[in-house]
């Protein structure tokens, strides 16, 4: 059977994932002998001249974002032979996050973070170069057989210089990874990818959603009204300062979120390595989040905010038991002086130097044994009142 190719140039083959609005194959690269994956728009899409604007921006975002943490975009346009458009990408040979869940059930610390940590420095690229993600979720995140982490498929990724590419209020990406402005229907922005990504992070963790929902109206509703089950609760190997750190990401208001993807990247790997509490840049903050509750919303989705989640107290140390008291050092000063005036006293009384006339002859007295134990019995009586 003769493969189909395009362009002329790349030779389709197996399929590796499809989606509403593409297929993903991959492919032969004839000119620079390489496998690239090519995703291709769907053909009954290919007339909806909405769809295939969206398509070719999703090219354009993506082929202008280069860095090791990114899927790179090689190529796009139409094939006339077929009337397909395609975009041709960087083929990743590995798994994807979702496909690790599947296989694991869910991750250690160290093999979630090290995904997330790519993903938080991918995005961070992306936004500082003005395009939002808009669909983090796990199957997004790739993780090559060699370790490298890849952010893919900007396929409704959108601009910050305001060209959307979708009607107005309309709410793309995956329902459980949405932030709760974008199922409001809000504009999305950086603060929505650290949101899904903290999804993300949550569900590589616990091996569940923070948030079970079949709609987008219970998925806004469980936000508002619950908190989800502590991280280190579910999985008792998660430290409790990396679940505070993932709790920051899924806050209901953006601005109690993490300033950008940098930040959380940092704040997680601190929590998780102890120096979270040393490091500024790291520092989880345990707070009342009765202050991160949305604003009260418009009549016609008006919903009970969720109560503030209680901090954890934080443990307290046993006070530490000395194995024995110190006797109280006091009249040192007045110690050292009697010792030295008894000393003295001790001398003469052993040795008597008398002189009479001009004459130097010296004469000595013998003290008795009786009178020596009473001058050393009242040096110890004077030695113990002082230590006392």
């Amino acid at each position: 059977m003769t493969a189909e190719v395009i362009v002329g140039r790349y030779e389709l083959g197996d399929r590796l994932g499809a989606g509403g609005m593409s297929t993903v194959v991959l492919a032969f690269d004839r000119r620079l002998e390489r496998y690239v994956a090519v995703k291709l728009l769907a053909e009954h899409l290919a007339d909806d001249s909405q769809f295939v604007s969206r398509f070719k921006r999703e090219a354009l975002a993506a082929a202008r974002l280069v860095h090791p943490n990114i899927v790179q975009v090689f190529d796009f346009g139409l094939d006339e032979a077929s009337g397909r458009h395609y975009i041709v990408m960087e083929y990743i040979r590995g798994k994807s996050g979702a496909q690790i869940l599947r296989d694991q059930g869910r991750l250690s610390v160290s093999d979630a973070l090290h995904l997330v940590d790519g993903s938080c420095r991918g995005l961070h690229y992306a936004h500082r170069h003005g395009v939002v993600h808009r669909d983090v979720k796990p199957g997004n995140l790739l993780r090559s057989e060699e370790g490298q982490v890849k952010l893919a498929d900007f396929g409704i990724a959108k601009a910050t210089d305001g060209s959307a590419i979708t009607q107005a209020g309309s709410v793309l990406g995956t329902a459980a990874y949405l932030a709760p402005e974008q199922a409001h229907g809000e504009a999305a922005t950086p603060r929505s990818d650290l949101y899904g990504l903290g999804v993300v992070t949550y569900q590589l963790l616990a091996g569940r959603l923070p948030y079970e929902a079949a709609s987008l109206t219970e998925l806004a509703l469980a936000q508002q009204r619950e908190h989800p089950p502590r991280l280190d609760e579910i999985n008792p190997a998660v430290p409790p300062a990396l679940a505070d750190a993932v709790d920051q990401a899924l806050e209901l208001e953006p601005e109690a979120r993490y300033a950008d993807a940098d930040e959380m990247r940092r704040a997680l790997n601190g929590a998780a390595r102890g120096a979270g509490a040393t490091d500024d840049a790291t520092q989880v903050v345990r707070r009342d989040r009765t202050s991160a509750t949305r604003a009260v919303p418009p009549p016609s989705r008006r919903i009970e905010p969720r109560a503030a989640r209680q901090p954890r107290p934080a443990p307290v140390a046993p006070a530490r038991q000395e194995p024995y008291a110190q006797p109280q050092r006091r009249g040192r000063g007045w110690l050292v002086l009697l010792l030295a005036v008894v000393a003295a006293a001790a001398v003469a009384a052993v040795v008597a130097l008398s002189s009479s006339g001009g004459s130097r002859d010296v004469t000595t007295r013998q003290i008795d044994g009786e009178d020596l134990q009473t001058v050393v019995q009242q040096l110890d009586s004077l030695i113990d009142d002082n230590l006392r």
